[in-house]
């Protein structure tokens, strides 16, 4: 059993965080810091932090590698893109991997089916007290082709599989996944992409995706299909899929995330018929600082035992 590290939280409002990792460490081993301009002085004494990444705030990388004591960073979130690349010596990293994963699969099918029945036609229709009945598009018998058949797209696609649809994936390795109707290496991306009536992005961002869909690749998109994105802004070009949406070269697009965040208000994707765009939310479940915080104790409880902890970011693949 190892001693109780020197614990450090950084978060914007720990109080839900604190409840539940106080019952693992005492306040003596505790250093809290809820403003990310000030997390220096308390980076001289870390051994061990937990980072939540705060909306529209700068996340503080080079201030938290740069923490002499430093040996472990726990992320709040699936993603470690924004503290990448590590460089050697840099501390162990681990992401709150599987969190997301029900509420992610939650927002691709309510966000597809929105949008293949029409559901802004039909708020405007109410709005208007207009009745007028229209043709509507069933996603059984479809193809949903994840890109990113990790945890999340695993969840992703056994909920796609109970609407009756055929599920394909990309996964780095290729390695078969249960669920899944098929499995492609990174080379099958145009294949998924040609064969999909849905894609959706669950795929970390690192250098080998950024801008994975550009021009290119969004060509091969059938005109019926529907593009969601729930994983980073930038695994996609984001002006090669607005002209692609502007000319109608597919059918539509749910973006959850974007290069820049907050989207600018003069941004055009807002304008769009064909997009429906949502404020980042796709893993933004109510209860998560507690479940992030459940999480790290586990994590932090293997520590002390000196047991390996889960879902350590490698630093060369990036995730």
């Amino acid at each position: 059993m190892q001693p109780m590290p020197i614990v450090g939280v950084y978060c914007d409002q720990p109080e839900t965080v604190l409840r539940r990792v106080r019952r693992l460490v005492p306040d003596a081993s505790l250093r809290v810091c809820r403003q990310w301009d000030e997390l220096d002085r308390i980076t001289d004494e870390i051994e061990v932090l937990l980072a939540f990444k705060f909306n529209s705030m700068p996340f503080p990388r080079d201030v938290i590698l740069a923490a002499p004591r430093l040996r472990w960073v726990q992320l709040s979130s699936a993603g470690s893109d924004h503290l990448m690349p590590l460089g050697s010596g840099c501390p162990f990293v681990t992401r709150a991997s599987g969190i997301d994963g029900d509420l992610v699969a939650q927002y691709v099918m309510a966000t597809t089916m929105a949008m293949l029945w029409g559901l802004r036609r039909l708020i405007r229709q109410q709005d208007n007290r207009q009745w007028t009945r229209y043709g509507v598009s069933s996603l059984a018998g479809r193809t949903v082709g994840i890109i990113g058949a990790g945890l999340v797209g695993t969840v992703v696609a056994e909920r796609a599989r109970a609407f009756g649809t055929r599920v394909i994936g990309i996964r780095r390795s290729g390695r078969p996944v249960p669920g899944f109707d098929s499995i492609y290496g990174p080379d099958g991306l145009i294949r998924l992409i040609r064969e999909s009536d849905v894609v959706v992005l669950t795929v970390p961002l690192t250098p080998e995706t950024c801008n994975l869909l550009g021009p290119s690749e969004l060509a091969y998109m059938r005109r019926s299909a529907v593009l969601v994105n729930t994983s980073r802004g930038g695994i996609v070009d984001e002006q090669a899929l607005l002209d692609a949406l502007l000319q109608r070269r597919l059918a539509g697009a749910v973006l959850d995330v974007f290069a820049l965040e907050p989207l600018p208000p003069n941004s055009p994707f807002w304008s769009l018929s064909n997009v429906l765009v949502t404020p980042h939310i796709a893993g933004g479940l109510s209860g998560r600082p507690v479940a992030v915080a459940q999480l790290f104790c586990d994590n932090l409880q293997r520590w002390l035992d000196g047991a390996p902890l889960q879902h350590i970011v490698d630093p060369v693949a990036g995730y």
